[in-house]
């Protein structure tokens, strides 16, 4: 190969020529690790096609540069920038000396020897990284396996086809006591001074499995601590436990034979059954407690079938007769095989969710109602005064039968006007009332004594079912309070027109106690129980919609709750509940 015969000016200047292109490639002062070994290779490579130099293919220090990159953990990509950046180098070097040199040797033939050692260069770099890389990936594949091996806390032990150890985990070393360089190498049989016990003399409890390597090139032991095998059992149950409890919402697990064997703290408080009462018991017993018949439980639906459910929601009664809206989803535990091996109920409280839900809407709606009463209130009391003061006016025994059916007629419409405008006026501003510490029983009493001759009218028998004792005192406004106990006795009454069957239930409870009145009657739709508290809605002919909507904001006055079931032909039951002072 022809060469360049270089002036002394050229020379000197060759190093600075390699540093100035070094830099408008990037390979900088920050690029340290690199600049050695790239500019010693772009010299060695200059000097022997310029200078006339025999060169041998390889340059060593330049093929090391791929071991620095893995090292360094530099990507593939990364490599071939280096690769790509050290060409260009040598490409702006060799223009600049051919241009300084006048063009001297054939730099078409000098551009072909520098290809062809560039290509051996970065060939045999690019193998060195590669082979570098797999190797460090391999020892860090190791590091990992042997750090989850040691974590394990089973005694694990590896052996050749020969049967000398190859590995210990910390497990195993922790039992025989003893360090892992005195172990590596010795035959199985002769591991300890006395076989089953550790280096001190302890007895070594544990169960042992031999695995053999599916290549025939040794085996593995696998040890079994029995007393840490249930000490870590424990741990584990008491960990779930706890975050079974820490949960928000109820859990309910069911095993394959209908066996509840989880029941966590917010099942208990949702379903008012003590854990100790229901675990290890058949989900019956559960069902039982509920009231609740078995093809309404969508967990035990799971169970049967593996059917899934999502959201969805159930109203229950729990056993301390407190009714609440769940939110309910399944999920079924299934075998390798298929086979159903229980299912997982999650139950949610909607309850407090929507009754606030409900209150905001109720509470808008009075607002705007407020607003409304007011300003019409006066306007229509007024001149209904006027009317009916003039009306007394006239005389009671006049000549003109006219005039007194007017008094006998339109007074006492005056005055049901009034009493109209009085219950809007409660709903919109409703007053708040006198509580103080009564007699529920009493007041029940006292609504027998005025209902039971609208009772016999009507065909309709009356039953009265008293708590024993109650857990607290109620304070209550009597008058308000009887008030709401008849407009529901008389709503009652109007569905039963053929005569039925009206129970009045008073029941006590942990924090408060409820007042049930059911009814035989004709029953509501989905739509009226959903609207029946709502001011004006009424299906009665002669109905105004203010009874109930009125006892709604006398209850809620009392920190109580009002809520009713009913279907079309079943009859209604409305709830009354009233805290314990």
């Amino acid at each position: 190969m022809s060469h360049i015969e270089l002036n002394s000016f050229v020379r000197d200047q060759l190093g600075e020529m390699i540093d100035a292109a070094a830099r408008a490639e990037g390979f900088g002062p920050d690029a340290t690790h690199l600049n050695a070994p790239i500019h010693g290779f772009t010299q060695w490579l200059l000097n022997g096609l310029l200078g006339g130099e025999g060169l041998v293919e390889v340059y060593p220090e330049f093929v090391a540069l791929g071991d620095l990159l893995s090292d360094r953990g530099a990507s593939l990509q990364q490599v071939r920038d280096v690769l790509e950046g050290t060409r260009r180098i040598l490409f702006r070097v060799l223009r600049e000396v051919s241009r300084l040199s006048n063009g001297a040797g054939d730099p078409f033939e000098m551009m072909d020897a520098s290809m062809k050692l560039l290509e051996i260069n970065h060939s045999s770099l690019l193998e060195r990284y590669v082979s570098s890389r797999e190797r460090k990936m391999e020892e860090t594949h190791l590091q990992n396996l042997e750090i989850v091996l040691d974590s394990i806390p089973n005694s694990i032990l590896t052996y050749d086809e020969n049967g000398l150890l190859t590995y210990a985990n910390h497990t195993a070393l922790e039992l025989m006591e003893m360090d892992k360089d005195e172990l590596i190498g010795r035959h199985f049989d002769n591991l300890l001074p006395f076989p089953g016990y550790s280096r001190s003399g302890k007895k070594i409890w544990i169960t042992q499995e031999l695995i053999p390597l599916s290549d025939g090139r040794g085996s593995i032991l696998i040890g079994y601590p029995i007393v840490r095998e249930l000490e870590y059992y424990r741990i584990l149950q008491a960990q779930t436990e706890f975050i079974f409890n820490a949960m928000t919402e109820g859990l309910v697990i069911l095993d394959k034979d209908n066996v509840i064997t989880t029941f966590n703290s917010r099942a208990e408080q949702l379903f008012g059954i003590p854990k100790n009462e229901i675990i290890n018991h058949k989900g019956s017993l559960f069902l039982e407690k509920l009231q609740m018949d078995d093809s309404l439980s969508l967990l035990h639906e799971t169970l049967r079938t593996g059917s899934h459910f999502t959201d969805i929601q159930q109203t229950i009664s729990s056993s301390d007769g407190v009714e609440r809206i769940l939110k309910t989803s399944t999920r079924s535990l299934m075998g390798e095989d298929g086979e159903i091996l229980g299912a997982i109920g999650i139950f949610e409280d909607l309850t407090d969710r929507l009754f606030l839900e409900e209150q905001v809407r109720r509470a808008e709606k009075f607002s705007v109602l407020g607003k409304f009463a007011a300003g019409i209130a006066h306007e229509i009391r007024n001149p209904l005064t006027t009317a009916k003061g003039f009306l007394q006016l006239l005389p009671s025994d006049s000549p003109d039968p006219k005039i007194r059916q007017l008094k006998e007629v339109v007074i006492p419409e005056i005055d049901r006007a009034n009493e109209i405008i009085t219950d809007f006026l409660m709903i919109a501003k409703p007053s708040a009332p006198k509580l103080r510490i009564d007699s529920l029983p009493m007041l029940i009493d006292d609504l027998v004594a005025l209902i039971q001759p609208q009772a016999i009218m009507q065909n309709v028998e009356l039953s009265v079912i008293k708590a024993e004792q109650l857990s607290g005192r109620v304070a209550l406004d009597r008058d308000q309070m009887l008030q709401v106990f008849l407009n529901l006795t008389n709503n009652a009454f109007d569905a039963m027109f053929e005569g039925g069957r009206l129970e009045i239930e008073m029941q006590n409870c942990i924090s408060h106690v409820a007042v049930h009145f059911r009814d035989s009657g004709v029953g509501m739709d989905k739509e009226t129980v959903e609207r029946v508290f709502e001011p004006f809605y009424t299906r009665k002919q002669n109905g105004t919609g203010l009874g109930l909507a009125v006892s709604h904001r006398i209850i809620e006055g009392h920190n109580g709750t009002i809520h009713v079931n009913s279907n079309i032909g079943e009859g209604s039951t409305f709830t009354i509940q009233l805290p314990y002072s």
